[in-house]
């Protein structure tokens, strides 16, 4: 299975058991280890990550990675944020439509992701977390 292929399964798996969770000031406790693909609603992280950047070209398809970009402590489905990354400085919005577990990893999805309509061979840009932790 390509890397797409799985992010594509992961997400669909997402969309079956997602539920938005309001993180009004209730207290934060550490749940059991959700089970690989499931969508996770309050993820932890070392304030690093690495920021999966992809451009569909007409007849091709490249990504780029840009590693150690500054994000918050905590991060939660629906979190807005600002992201710096490049050599080049370039700064941008991330606003978080889903937060994914892939393999002790958290994948990032952004808002103006519409997966899984793309197809699945399509690459998607993504914040990927590792380590993250995940919370209640």
């Amino acid at each position: 299975m390509t890397g797409m292929r799985m992010v594509a399964a992961l997400w669909k798996a997402a969309l079956a058991t997602a539920s938005a969770t309001a993180l009004a000031g209730a207290p934060v406790q550490a749940s059991p280890a959700p089970a690989v693909g499931q969508s996770v609603s309050l993820v932890t992280t070392n304030g690093s990550a690495t920021f999966k950047l992809c451009r569909n070209w007409v007849f091709t398809h490249t990504c780029r990675e840009y590693g150690n970009v500054p994000v918050p402590a905590r991060i939660a489905a629906g979190d807005s944020f600002e992201i710096t990354f490049g050599s080049n400085p370039k700064t941008m919005w991330f606003r978080v439509k889903a937060v994914l577990l892939q393999d002790g990893r958290c994948l990032l999805i952004p808002k103006h992701e519409d997966m899984p309509a793309k197809g699945e061979d399509e690459p998607v840009d993504m914040l990927i977390v590792d380590p993250c932790r995940v919370l209640r």
